[in-house]
């Protein structure tokens, strides 16, 4: 089943390549903190300005909370992202030499970096072997049964015990673009899909539309 499933993503989206726009390390990270909760169009929008002016920790941390706010404001939770952002230079620029850590782990312990984001820019910079789970990657991942989680920390320990070799960035950013174009949170387009075979969300769907169907006709 997770061969004929990431098989089909590989089909699907042959070059996964990030819909984050960024030229190194530390302007993955940021970006990646600046999407939570906001689009990937919107940050991109964002970071073509804000990394012209300030491309690195160094430059970035001379600004100050209320100037990075304004330039980051249209991203949503501004001010808390500005914070964690301008805090995280700081620990990036006295601790690491402005260098962005390769463990995901220590990535984990920076201003605003969670787990997801840590996996993610570990895993697309540095190849690190961590699934980042975000709403997609959750939904996708629950819906096809290839685990039974409840979070999204359980869907990364039940994935890496499973399926090891699907533990890096393109597997992740596959089924992100999966989840984002395809088997969407409402509407998803199971019409399309090569997986409904063997999909267990999509099995519940037709047993659903079988019992209405059934006390329709009983009425």
């Amino acid at each position: 089943m997770i061969d004929k499933v990431m098989d089909f993503l590989a089909e699907l989206f042959p070059n996964p390549d990030p819909e984050l726009h960024f030229e190194n390390e530390f302007q993955c990270l940021v970006a990646v903190v600046l999407s939570a909760q906001c689009t990937d169009k919107r940050v991109n929008e964002v970071t073509k300005v804000l990394f012209k002016m300030c491309p690195d920790s160094i430059s970035m941390a001379r600004l100050s909370q209320s100037e990075l706010e304004k330039l980051i404001y249209s991203t949503g939770f501004y001010h808390n992202k500005a914070k964690n952002i301008l805090a995280l230079c700081k620990v990036l620029n006295e601790e690491y030499g402005g260098k962005v850590p390769t463990d995901p782990d220590v990535l984990e312990t920076l201003p605003g970096v969670g787990r997801k984001t840590a996996n993610v820019v570990s895993s697309a910079c540095f190849g690190a072997n961590r699934l980042g789970v975000d709403t997609h990657v959750f939904r996708v991942t629950n819906r096809l049964g290839l685990v039974k989680a409840t979070t999204p920390l359980a869907v990364e320990k039940q994935w890496t015990k499973k399926y090891a070799k699907y533990c890096n960035h393109d597997s992740h950013f596959r089924l992100v673009l999966f989840g984002r174009y395809v088997c969407k949170a409402q509407n998803p387009k199971c019409g399309e899909c090569k997986l409904s075979g063997e999909c267990k969300y999509f099995k519940g769907k037709k047993n659903v539309c079988r019992q209405s169907k059934d006390k329709c006709k009983g009425r």
